[in-house]
């Protein structure tokens, strides 16, 4: 056997290798962190794409089940205009990091480093709580559990530049 084709078949084997034992690497990923400053540039620089941010918390019952439901939301509109990004209020970034390698979200998330400054300033009562920004502008507020077929109205409705609906005439209450 010559040596190209030994590097060959070696190749497709450590290629086959990746492919198989590795798959869940797609969400792996460090989260960073991110003061309450850099999330208002962030916002700022978006332009005219609708930018929906979801304060959240891996301890946070409800958002165990609503972050998943954002990501498949996410995956549906990412070409159309529209990015989500998550802040995790919590302590630990190994504890973020690994909730979302678990869970597969898909979408970008960071971990609020001046979480009081941060709460503060966008007025965070409960979570999760998600945020729509059109042209850096804040559109629309949801609080708490809300079901993903309301988001994508929330997401439409800032699409489109209407007033977004009623949350509690699509939400059951959790």
């Amino acid at each position: 056997m010559s040596i190209i084709s030994y590097y060959k078949k070696a190749s497709v084997v450590l290629v086959l290798f990746i492919v198989i034992f590795l798959p869940g690497t797609s969400y792996a990923r460090s989260i960073k962190d991110i003061t309450s400053t850099e999330l208002k540039e962030i916002v700022r620089k978006k332009g005219d794409k609708i930018l929906a941010v979801t304060f959240w918390a891996t301890w946070c019952k409800v958002c165990q089940e609503h972050l998943p439901e954002l990501s498949t939301i996410y995956e549906k509109y990412r070409n159309k205009n529209v990015e989500i990004i998550g802040v995790a209020l919590d302590d630990k970034a190994k504890e973020v990091k690994n909730f979302v390698e678990e869970k597969g979200i898909a979408f970008p998330v960071f971990r609020a480093e001046d979480r009081e400054e941060m709460s503060y300033i966008y007025n965070i009562k409960k979570i999760p709580v998600v945020y729509y920004y059109k042209n850096g502008e804040l559109k629309h507020t949801e609080e708490g559990y809300t079901e993903p077929k309301h988001i994508e109205e929330d997401l439409k409705s800032c699409l489109e530049g209407s007033t977004s609906p009623s949350k509690d005439a699509h939400s059951i209450s959790k």
